[in-house]
């Protein structure tokens, strides 16, 4: 598998969807940037991919559960 540093581009729908389960309605975006060791980038993109997902619906997905403990 050949991993690539560009994002997969989602249908609106599917981030529409996104934004309302994770309680964004309003759809503006921030961006958040983080430093990982490289060990841990790869495999959070090698997990990402074996799923289907981008690293950020991962993450986004992440915080969500992390706020609402």
């Amino acid at each position: 598998m050949k991993l690539s540093t560009q994002r997969p581009s989602k249908s609106e729908a599917v981030r529409e969807r996104m934004m309302r389960e994770l309680g964004g309605a309003s759809g503006k975006m921030r961006r958040l940037s983080v430093e990982v060791d490289e060990g841990l980038f790869r495999r959070i993109k090698m997990q990402a991919a074996s799923e289907d997902r981008t690293i950020s619906d991962i993450t986004r997905t992440l915080w969500s559960q992390y706020l609402n403990k």
